[in-house]
């Protein structure tokens, strides 16, 4: 089993983003991640974060120095264009000399959506995230080959009528949630249609779930433990949890 980290992207210098990454890759993560918001999802409608790829883009250099993969997860097709994506995700993946994981999700967060102005239903939000995901397959597909880069595509959520659907049909990975019970049927789910199709599965747990056991996770078929952090309202992010899932790993 690997165990990865997700950084929330806001309450924390950008700077420090690069330092904190190298930090847990020194621990022994396998994967280091950042999600993808505009707006905190805590604090004021009004509160900024910083921009997820960039942030990326300057953390290259930890994955050309540790065994690491670098990605996102997730970057919500409702505001990311597919081809920029790709084109983002393979030029990191050639910055850090690694692989990319590539999470997409469908968004619908109302403080990002009220920044871009976008006022289309779930119903339609979910029908223009099928569309981009196959688009967003195919553009990936064509910047390996041009680049020789690995980057993988993930579908993040849990939905079982459109977004575990498209995650057997067209992605490398998928990450669901919390708890086990609902993941492993979504993992049930995801199989059947995938074929048996050999997939990246991941859990991305958040500091509200309660503390992993590991060896349940792993029974369940989970590739992936990620660990999100929220900043420690010092400047921060406290890795404590991440040391924890490590040594349970091992």
């Amino acid at each position: 089993m690997k165990i990865g980290v997700q950084f929330q992207t806001h309450g924390v210098d950008a700077k420090r983003f690069v330092s904190v990454a190298r930090a847990a890759a020194e621990m022994g993560v396998d994967g280091i991640f950042l999600w993808d918001h505009m707006v905190p999802f805590v604090g004021s409608p009004d509160d900024s974060a910083w921009e997820t790829w960039s942030l990326l883009g300057a953390m290259s250099a930890v994955g050309s120095d540790f065994p690491v993969v670098l990605g996102v997860l997730v970057s919500p097709l409702s505001f990311r264009h597919p081809q920029v994506l790709a084109r983002a995700a393979a030029t990191v993946a050639r910055l850090s000399g690694g692989g990319f994981v590539l999470g997409v999700g469908a968004g619908g967060f109302v403080h990002d959506d009220r920044l871009f102005d976008d006022r289309r239903t779930t119903s339609e939000r979910m029908a223009n995230f099928r569309k981009e995901v196959e688009t967003l397959r195919h553009a990936v597909d064509d910047q390996n080959r041009r680049h020789g880069t690995r980057v993988r595509v993930w579908v993040g959520g849990d939905g079982p009528r459109v977004t575990v659907p498209l995650a057997a049909r067209w992605a490398d990975g998928w990450s669901g949630f919390a708890p086990l019970e609902r993941w492993r049927d979504r993992k049930v789910l995801l199989d059947e249609l995938a074929d048996r199709r050999p997939m990246e599965t991941s859990v991305l747990l958040t500091p509200l779930d309660e503390t992993a056991d590991v060896h349940a996770w792993r029974s369940a078929g989970t590739d992936w433990i990620i660990r999100s952090l929220r900043p420690d309202g010092l400047g921060d992010f406290d890795l404590a949890p991440i040391r924890h899932l490590l040594a349970d790993a091992r």
